[in-house]
Formats: structure tokens, C-alpha cells, sequence
């Protein structure tokens, strides 16, 4: 009886170790399964990702081709255009130089110099004069500015040959040009040492008139404006008489009046005295 019982008991344990080895060994196949299933799924989808790559590598190097194709060709069409211009340029030359030759030569020569007429306002006129470097703001003016001009005139007087007027008969004028320059800032040391400058200002017809006028019969002189000062004043003419009244009014001091006519005194009554001969008066 107890050698059965052995017997059975290594049956039973026999089992349970074939039992275990077989669970191990199912255990190994069912990992070596799964490792070549995920190697296999690796390889599969990398060589899916390098066949995507490759396909989207060989649509990108057509698109490429393809644009470069177009770009050659319009660059092509836009040289061909540019040699078809030329030709054209230089025919239109030659007909030119054969038609007008000198006055070709006559814009060369003038083309880096800005035409007067055409920086002149509409509706107005160029006109120069010559006024001292010293009147003209000492020199510093530019083309662009706006000025007025202040005239020292002798006139016609009642109680003397001529009187002394001095009076601003210009206001706002625009300064076209300064000497020959006529965009450029000034040489101010250069027109600070001239005796005269020549100014020419872009007046209305009227006013071309008026200017030359006064530049003939007196002494003009310039103050120069503020670009942001467009208003225009009602100034007096300045005289002796305009003098001494501001000098009155603001310092209190009373000028003698040189072109003022003193007023006769009346004459003093004096007794009469008369002499009768002969019945007659004598």
C-alpha cells in the first residue's frame, strides 16, 4: 500500500513538471509568434513609409521641373520682348538724330538742368532784379522762400522836391530762383560776399509791372517769411511823420517832423499912423 502511494505521487509529479515544460515551452512560441508578427509589421510599414517618401520625392521633382520649365520660358518671352524694345529704341535714335540732330545735342546738353517755366505757379511770372546781397536777408535766401519786398522811393512832394517813402509794396512773394540756382539750398558764403544777387520771383502780371516800377524809381530791400505765415497786413508807408507818431506812442518821445511845414505866425498889429496935407491924405 504505501509503494502505490508513491507510485502515484510520482505520477502526479511527473504530470505537473511535463505540465509546466509544456506551459513553458508554449509560453516561448506564443513570444517568438508575437516578435516575428511585430518584426514583420516594422518591416512592412517602413517599407510603406519609403515607398510614400519616394512617391512624394518624385511628384515634388516633377512640380520643380515643371516650374522651372515655365520660368525659362517666360524669361524667354520677357527677353525676347526686351531685345524687340531695343531695336525699336534705337531705330527711333536714328530717325531722330537724322531729323533733329541739333537739337538733340541742345537737350543732352540742358537735361540736368530744371526749366524755370516749368516750376513757374500757373497764372503767374518770372521776374528778376537785382538787389544787394546786404538787403536781400544779408544773402540768406533760397529758392522756395517767400518773402516781402519793403521799397525805399523818393516821390513828389507838395511841400519839397521829393519825399522819402519807404513802404512794403509786396507780400508772400515766392522766390523762384537765386542767381542761376533755382532748387538747391544756397551758398550763403558765397552770396553774403556778392555785391548784388539776382532774385527772381514768381509774381501775378500785374504784379511784374508794379516790381519793375519800383525797382527802376527806388531801393528795394527783402524780409523773409515764415513758410507757415500766409497772412497778409495792411502795413503803412513809412514816413517822417509815420516815425515820430510810433516813437510818440511807444516811447513817449516827440520827434521833429523835418517834412512838416511850420505854420506862420500872425503877424502883429501895429497902430496906424496918418498923415493929411492940403486936406489930403498922403
Amino acid at each position: 500500500m504505501p509503494f502505490e502511494n508513491k507510485k502515484q505521487l510520482f505520477i502526479i509529479l511527473g504530470a505537473l513538471a511535463l505540465g509546466l515544460v509544456a506551459v513553458f515551452l508554449a509560453s516561448n512560441y506564443v513570444q517568438t509568434a508575437i516578435n516575428n508578427k511585430t518584426q514583420a509589421l516594422a518591416e512592412q510599414y517602413a517599407s510603406k513609409e519609403k515607398e510614400m517618401v519616394s512617391a512624394i520625392q518624385q511628384q515634388d521633382q516633377q512640380q520643380m521641373a515643371q516650374l522651372a520649365q515655365e520660368m525659362q520660358r517666360e524669361k524667354s518671352q520677357e527677353e525676347q520682348q526686351l531685345k524687340t524694345q531695343i531695336a525699336a529704341l534705337k531705330i527711333s535714335e536714328q530717325q531722330i538724330s537724322k531729323m533733329r540732330p541739333q537739337t538733340q545735342v541742345s537737350v543732352k546738353k540742358e537735361a540736368h538742368k530744371p526749366s524755370l517755366a516749368l516750376r513757374t505757379p500757373v497764372g503767374m511770372r518770372a521776374v528778376t532784379v537785382k538787389i544787394d546781397s546786404l538787403a536781400a536777408v544779408g544773402g540768406m535766401i533760397n529758392p522756395g522762400d517767400f518773402v516781402d519786398v519793403i521799397g525805399e522811393m523818393s516821390v513828389p512832394s507838395q511841400y519839397a522836391n521829393k519825399q522819402t517813402v519807404t513802404a512794403m509794396v509786396f507780400q508772400d512773394l515766392q522766390v523762384l530762383a537765386v542767381n542761376t540756382n533755382e532748387e538747391d539750398l544756397g551758398d550763403y558764403d558765397k552770396q553774403q560776399a556778392a555785391n548784388s544777387l539776382k532774385i527772381t520771383f514768381a509774381v501775378s502780371p500785374q504784379e511784374a509791372g508794379l516790381l519793375e516800377f519800383a525797382d527802376k524809381n527806388g531801393k528795394l530791400d527783402l524780409a523773409l517769411r515764415s513758410p507757415d505765415d500766409m497772412e497778409h497786413r495792411m502795413v503803412k508807408a513809412d514816413t517822417w511823420k509815420t516815425l515820430a507818431d510810433y516813437v510818440l506812442k511807444n516811447q513817449g518821445l516827440d520827434l521833429e517832423n523835418p517834412d512838416e511845414v511850420p505854420t506862420a505866425k500872425p503877424e502883429e498889429s501895429k497902430p496906424m499912423i496918418q498923415i493929411f496935407r492940403g486936406g489930403r491924405e498922403l
